[in-house]
């Protein structure tokens, strides 16, 4: 399944690069996560006659498009992506980010077309293609059973307060994903197998179902109901031959 999405991903991709050297203009791919985002990376750094960037929206994002322009124009000041700010009363309504989603995908919006969704406790701010930014912004008016209001605000206008993570240093036995998830999320090893098997765990958004997948420096890790986390850096052993490690944990 995931080597044809790969494959529908690399012929958009060469589509877009065509017509951006047959149109002489900047144009910008849908947003990848980061397994897609490597797969473009290695495509276009081997393609000789464009340029590009990636551009997420705000400093930390994890979701970003590709701009790709030709070769001889300079780079575009202008960008692909808008943001909405989703507004809603707390007092009477819990919104989540799977709601936010939920409601944009049903909205007709395809998750391609949409990036991170940063969420507040009674706002969100959802990236998003340009093109699109209007008509959810004019249309869109529940999240669930919550009344919204949408906002339509320029990226370079928007501050983000930067992400809050924990920082963990412990030791681990190896760099196993067993052994990193059970340190970064606080599991015993028994409770973290089960969550690898059952299909539950993402290494860089990638489906990973070994407990002995080795994860390396700068690795994304997700547990599906648990949360995300990140292995900063292995800092050597102990006498005893354990790894010491630096993770985050988002919170």
């Amino acid at each position: 399944m995931e080597d044809s999405s790969n494959k529908l991903l690399l012929a958009k991709i060469e589509d877009e690069v065509k017509m951006t050297i047959r149109d002489y203009k900047a144009l910008s791919t849908s947003f990848c996560d980061p397994s897609q985002a490597k797969i473009v990376e290695q495509t276009l750094r081997n393609i000789d006659d464009i340029q590009y960037f990636s551009f997420g929206g705000h400093m930390h994002a994890e979701r970003v498009v590709y701009v790709i322009f030709p070769q001889y124009m300079q780079k575009p000041d202008f960008t692909f992506i808008d943001v909405l700010r989703i507004s809603w009363d707390s007092q009477y309504n819990r919104v989540e980010h799977r709601d936010i989603l939920g409601a944009l995908i049903g909205f007709g919006i395809k998750r391609e077309k949409i990036g991170d969704i940063i969420m507040d406790h009674d706002f969100a701010h959802v990236f998003i293609s340009k093109e699109l930014s209007s008509f959810v912004a004019s249309g869109l008016d529940r999240v669930g059973r919550a009344v919204i209001s949408v906002k339509v605000i320029p990226c370079d206008e928007l501050v983000l307060p930067d992400p809050k993570v924990k920082t963990i240093r412990t030791t681990v036995a190896s760099p196993r994903l067993d052994s990193i998830i059970s340190a970064c999320f606080q599991l015993s090893r028994s409770k973290a197998v089960p969550y690898i098997t059952s299909g539950k765990v993402r290494v860089n958004w990638n489906l990973v179902e070994k407990p002995d997948h080795i994860v390396s420096p700068g690795d994304i890790l997700s547990i599906r109901g648990l949360g995300r986390g990140k292995l900063i850096e292995f800092q050597g052993t102990t006498r005893k031959d354990r790894l010491f490690v630096s993770l985050e944990k988002y919170i």
